[in-house]
């Protein structure tokens, strides 16, 4: 196959990728199934009323889901009709405010669900949809970090302990049912409850769940096709009058997509002239990855409230132990425009297959801005790409992502999929200098089994092809 036909190839399926990737990254911007409820002198006032009501109870909600709750009193309480909390820091942060107009203009959509209606009240539940750019400009301007950037999809399994044993398949297992009704797909850490019919039941029950039996874990992940289980585990206890309700987010299993340790420092090592291995990385390190230990509890919450309400208590549980969880995960990822750098990179890769999955990783991660390909070939590619903040922060989504973003030396920064990239860390010629795949006469500066240099290569920073450009 000739080099340019194979380029051709990697850019329409590229372009493909495109449109894919920047969905799925938008998905954080809608809001799903807010119930709303309003009466009025006439349906259509009631139903005005409502859905206006309901957006501002969506837009409190997003703002929430995408900012650290260290700035929650930079946002507005638009609910409750109430302004931010705290006026302009020393850090240049300021209180966002949203006029009634300002939050249409911010609205792209929005679709009802069981909707009912009488001549003076309305309810229903409605998903609201927000424009991308106009929030991220909102939260610029304020100079509010925030997050969009998504985890892959986690299977939950929520495991209910009474004093009359555990419940998880049972049609008696309410805490089940309060996770089937919470809408979880949108969130930053996304999630799926289970279908609970007869094949789940027989992958695995609810004491294999709270033992982490591994190969039960493995079975029900292979069937919903995820690379992590999370075992919501509830303990209900009756204290006086009061419901007690304790939770617990365990991380049951976890298929990362980091190369392990003896892969990368295999017979490939490089020996340096003293005799020692090689090991000068500096991708994340394991205590730095987001939710990787199998055991780990990754969110935890007890909440009371009088008997004989268990949905709403459940509601409440599912709600803070989301956002417990997530805000691990959106420290590692805030977008920080204050911060920003525009980094080196070459990409390793040994198929078609390789270099697309590293394409729509760089285009779904929301803390890489504009990237320029300036040279390609079958199995390497060198371009610059401007990332905003702390490029170990780009190393974890990228690593959610199922690629790998390390540098040897801090100088130039290098990309590939876990397998690839195990037969090049550690390599001594990556930290030969800052000339990355291709010497000044397109030569190539590995091993045979290294890069084949391009047709034609361009020093010029941001020259070339486009693949992303800043949001």
């Amino acid at each position: 196959m000739k080099i340019p036909r194979l380029i051709a190839a990697a850019l329409a399926f590229a372009a493909a990728l495109t449109g894919l990737a920047f969905a799925a990254g938008e998905d954080v911007f809608i809001v799903a199934r807010v119930p709303v409820q309003a009466s009025g002198d006439s349906a259509t006032d009631a139903k005005e009323a409502a859905q206006a009501a309901g957006r501002r109870r969506a837009m409190d909600l997003l703002l929430r889901r995408l900012t650290t709750e260290a700035d929650w009193q930079f946002l507005p309480g638009l609910a409750a009709g109430r302004p931010a909390a705290s006026g302009a820091d020393p850090s240049g942060k300021a209180p966002i405010e949203i006029s009634s107009g300002g939050l249409e203009a911010l609205e792209s959509g929005f679709e009802v669900y069981n909707e009912k209606a009488s001549s003076t009240s309305y309810r229903a539940y409605i998903t609201y949809r927000f424009k991308p750019d106009a929030v991220r400009r909102l939260l610029k301007q304020s100079k509010i970090p925030y997050s969009e950037a998504q985890t892959r999809v986690a299977l939950v399994l929520p495991v209910l302990q009474t004093d009359a044993g555990v419940y998880l398949w049972e049609s008696n297992n309410p805490w089940m049912a309060a996770w089937k009704l919470r809408p979880l797909t949108h969130e930053l850490t996304p999630m799926q409850a289970p279908l609970g019919d007869l094949e789940d039941s027989a992958s695995i029950t609810a004491r294999q769940a709270l033992d982490l039996n591994a190969t039960a874990l493995a079975t029900i992940a292979a069937r919903y096709n995820v690379s992590q289980v999370i075992v919501a585990h509830a303990r209900l206890v009756r204290k006086d009058a009061d419901n007690q309700l304790s939770v617990r987010l365990l991380n049951a299993y976890r298929e990362t997509g980091k190369a392990a340790p003896e892969d990368i420092l295999g017979h490939d090592a490089e020996i340096e002239d003293d005799g020692t291995q090689s090991q000068t990385f500096s991708y994340a390190a394991e205590d730095q990855d987001f939710a990787t230990k199998v055991g780990e509890t990754l969110a935890q919450t007890t909440l009371a409230e009088p008997a004989g309400n268990f949905p709403g208590l459940a509601e409440r549980a599912i709600e803070a132990a989301i956002t417990r969880y997530s805000s691990g995960w959106k420290a590692k990822t805030l977008i920080d425009h204050s911060k920003e750098a525009v980094l080196p990179v070459s990409a390793f890769f040994d198929r078609l297959e390789d270099w697309s999955k590293i394409r729509g990783a760089l285009i779904a991660t929301p803390l890489v801005g504009a990237v320029q390909v300036s040279a390609l070939s079958r199995r390497g590619a060198e371009m610059n790409m401007r990332i905003f903040g702390d490029p170990a922060k780009v190393q974890v989504a990228m690593e959610n992502q199922g690629v790998v973003f390390w540098s040897e030396t801090g100088e130039r920064w290098f990309l590939a999929t876990p397998a690839v990239a195990s037969k090049f860390r550690g390599r001594r010629f990556l930290r030969g200098g800052g000339r990355g795949l291709f010497g000044a006469e397109g030569e190539v500066l590995t091993d045979p089994d290294g890069p084949v240099p391009a047709s034609e290569t361009r020093d010029d920073p941001f020259a070339g092809e486009p693949l992303k450009n800043d949001q």
